[in-house]
C-alpha cells in the first residue's frame, strides 16, 4: 500500500481533500478498482487531466496529450476493439519486442495482468491518457465499430433469448435496420483499408469474432456483441441474394460495393456451424491487382524462360502450390502478356475472380453440370489458342487438357501439389500415362507468397550461427559474413514489419532429360534431382535468395515453405 498512500497524501494535498473524502477514494480506487473518473466523481472531483498528472509526477508515468496519438493503428491479433474501448487501454507502439500501451488506471491489476499476458513476450510500458482521448483514438484509428457494438449490445439484448432468430420477418427487418448496416458497413471499410483479402465472421459458444486476413495472415478485428450475430450474418446474406431462412446447407454469392472511388466485388461463403453460420468474405478490389509478370517475384532467369514459354504454339504449363499462394494471380499475369487481337483466348474458372477484357471467361456451374470436364468438351470447339482451365481436379478434365495440348492448343492450368517436381506424381495418381505426361507437358511451376519487410523500418543483423547452417543446407556459396533482417515495425506499415507480398518461384523446364525420367516412371524425388543438374532450383532457394536480398525475412521463407 506504500505507492496508493502516498498517492493519497499528493491527492490530499492537491485537491485539498477532507479526511472522509480520503478514505473513500481510497476505498473505491484502490481496493475495490473503480473506474478512475468515476472513483473521483463520488467525492466531487471532474478534472481529470488533473488528477492523471498527479499519478503521473508520482509514478514517472508520461500523460499523454490529444497530439501525442498516433496516426495509423497497431494490427492486433485475438484482441477485441470493443475490449479496448471498454476498458479505456490501446496498445500505440509496437518495435523490436518493446510495446508501449496507454491506460487511464495504472492501478487495475487484472486489467494490467491481463496486458501483460497478451504481450507475455514483450517488453510493456505504460503511459496515462484521459478516458474519452483514449476512446476517441480508438474509433478514430480502428473505425465506429467498436461504438456500434456497444450500442447495437444494449439495442439488442434479449433477441437470442426471445427467440426472434427463428423469426425471419423479424430478422429480415433488423437486418436492413440502420445501426446493423453501418457496423456491416464500417467493418468492411476498415478491412479495406487495412489491405485485407478476406474477413472471417465466426460463430463460438460464447462469442461473435470477426478477424480479417492481411498479407496471408489472420489478424483479430472485432467482437461484435453474440446478441447481433444473428442480424450481422442476415445483413450479409441479404446483400448477397442468398437465402436467409436455409441455415442447415451451405450458400455461395456475390455483394458489388462502392466505398468512395473504390469499387469492391466480394465473394461471399456461408457454411453451417454447430454455433450458427460461418461467413467468409473475399474481397476483390479490382484496382488492388496489377497482372505484371515483372512484379510477381520471379528471378530475371526464370522470367525470361517463362516469357519464351508462353510464346510456344501448343503445350502445357502448370502451376502449383496450396490454396492463396497467388497461382490465379500468376496465370492471369500470363494471359495479360497472351491477349492480343491475334489470339483467341477462353478460360474455365470456378469463380471467375476477375474480368480481363478481351478474353472469354466461363464461370463453372455444377448445379446444371457445366463442370470443368463438360464445358472443355465445348470449348475446343471454339478454335481458341489458348485455354485456361481453373484447376485440374478429376481424371476427365485432366485428359481433355492434355488432348487440348497435343492437338494445337496451349493450355494453361493449376493443381494443388507442394512441388512441381509433385505435379507428375499428382498426374498419375489421377490416372494420366506417363507418356501424355511427358508429349504435352512444357515445364511446371511452383510458388508461395512470402510477406515482404517495410523498406522503412526494416533492421539488419549479423546472421547468428543458426541461420548460417540453416542456409548452408541450401545455398553452398554462402559468404561468411550473411546479413538477414529483422520485421521492426512502423506507423507505414501498421507495426507489423510488412507490406505486401512477393511470390517465390521454382520452375522445372521438362527438358529431354526430365521427360525420359517421367516415361520411365521415376518418382518425384528422382525427376526433382535430374532437373537439378540441368538448373532447378528449389522454393527453398528461391525464398533464401530473397531474405539476403533483404526482401524478406528467413523465418517469413521458413513459414511459407512448411518448414520448421
Amino acid at each position: 500500500m506504500g505507492q496508493s498512500e502516498t498517492l493519497l497524501d499528493l491527492f490530499q494535498k492537491e485537491f485539498n481533500l477532507p479526511e472522509d473524502h480520503v478514505r473513500q477514494l481510497r476505498t473505491s480506487y484502490f481496493i475495490e478498482g473503480l473506474p478512475l473518473l468515476e472513483a473521483f466523481e463520488q467525492i466531487t472531483i471532474t478534472d481529470e487531466h488533473r488528477v492523471l498528472r498527479v499519478i503521473s509526477e508520482s509514478t514517472g508515468l508520461p500523460l499523454l496529450e490529444r497530439e501525442d496519438y498516433p496516426e495509423k493503428p497497431v494490427l492486433l491479433e485475438g484482441v477485441s476493439m470493443s475490449f479496448l474501448r471498454k476498458h479505456s487501454i490501446l496498445p500505440i507502439h509496437i518495435e523490436s519486442g518493446r510495446v508501449r500501451v496507454v491506460v487511464n488506471n495504472p492501478f487495475n491489476l487484472p486489467l494490467l495482468n491481463t496486458i501483460g499476458s497478451y504481450f507475455a513476450d514483450m517488453e510493456v510500458s505504460l503511459c496515462l491518457g484521459q478516458r474519452e482521448e483514449i476512446r476517441t483514438a480508438i474509433d478514430r484509428l480502428y473505425g465506429e465499430a467498436a461504438r456500434e457494438a456497444e450500442a447495437l449490445s444494449k439495442e439488442g439484448d434479449g433477441i437470442l433469448q426471445n427467440g426472434f432468430e427463428e423469426d425471419l420477418e423479424h430478422l429480415r427487418g433488423l437486418a436492413q435496420e440502420a445501426p446493423i448496416v453501418r457496423l456491416v458497413n464500417v467493418l468492411i471499410s476498415r478491412a479495406l483499408d487495412m489491405r485485407a483479402s478476406d474477413i472471417h465472421f465466426e460463430p463460438f459458444e460464447r462469442s461473435f469474432q470477426v478477424r480479417v486476413r492481411v498479407d496471408g495472415v489472420l489478424f483479430d478485428l472485432d467482437q461484435p456483441p453474440k446478441t447481433m450475430q444473428a442480424a450481422i450474418i442476415s445483413r450479409l446474406k441479404l446483400m448477397a441474394n442468398l437465402n436467409i431462412a436455409e441455415r442447415r446447407l451451405p450458400q455461395d454469392g456475390k455483394i458489388k460495393l462502392r466505398f468512395g472511388n473504390r469499387e469492391v466485388d466480394i465473394r461471399v461463403s456461408t457454411v453451417p456451424t454447430i454455433y450458427g453460420e460461418s461467413i467468409v468474405l473475399r474481397l476483390l478490389a479490382q484496382e488492388a491487382v496489377e497482372y505484371n509478370l515483372a512484379t510477381l517475384g520471379m528471378d530475371p532467369e526464370q522470367l525470361a524462360y517463362l516469357l519464351e514459354l508462353i510464346e510456344r504454339p501448343f503445350g502445357m504449363i502448370l502451376v502449383t502450390g496450396p490454396t492463396g499462394s497467388g497461382k490465379t494471380t500468376t496465370l492471369y499475369g500470363v494471359l495479360k502478356k497472351l491477349n492480343s487481337v491475334t489470339r483467341k483466348i477462353l478460360t474455365v474458372e470456378d469463380p471467375v475472380e476477375y474480368q480481363i477484357n478481351g478474353i472469354n471467361q466461363i464461370q463453372v456451374k455444377p448445379q446444371i453440370d457445366l463442370t470443368f470436364a463438360n464445358a472443355l468438351r465445348s470449348l475446343v470447339r471454339q478454335d481458341p489458342d489458348v485455354l485456361l482451365i481453373g484447376e485440374i481436379r478429376d481424371k476427365e478434365t485432366a485428359d481433355i487438357a492434355i488432348e487440348s495440348a497435343l492437338t494445337g492448343h496451349l493450355v494453361l492450368s493449376t493443381l494443388h501439389t507442394n512441388d512441381a517436381p509433385g505435379a507428375v506424381t499428382r498426374l498419375r495418381d489421377i490416372g494420366i500415362e506417363s507418356f501424355l505426361m511427358a508429349d504435352s507437358l512444357l515445364a511446371i511451376l511452383a510458388q508461395r507468397l512470402v510477406r515482404v519487410l517495410c523498406p522503412h523500418c526494416r533492421e539488419p543483423y549479423e546472421a547468428r550461427e543458426a541461420d548460417r547452417i540453416r542456409l548452408r543446407e541450401v545455398l553452398t556459396d554462402l559468404p561468411d559474413s550473411v546479413t538477414l533482417y529483422h520485421n521492426r515495425g512502423c506507423d507505414k506499415c501498421s507495426q507489423t514489419g510488412y507490406r505486401g507480398r512477393q511470390g517465390i518461384y521454382e520452375v522445372l523446364p521438362v527438358s529431354e532429360a526430365v521427360r525420359s525420367d517421367i516415361v520411365a516412371g521415376k518418382s518425384a524425388g528422382n525427376i526433382a534431382q535430374t532437373a537439378f543438374a540441368q538448373g532447378y532450383r528449389p522454393l527453398l532457394y528461391q525464398g533464401y535468395r530473397k531474405a539476403l536480398d533483404g526482401i524478406t525475412t528467413l523465418s517469413e521463407v521458413l513459414r511459407v515453405t512448411s518448414l520448421s
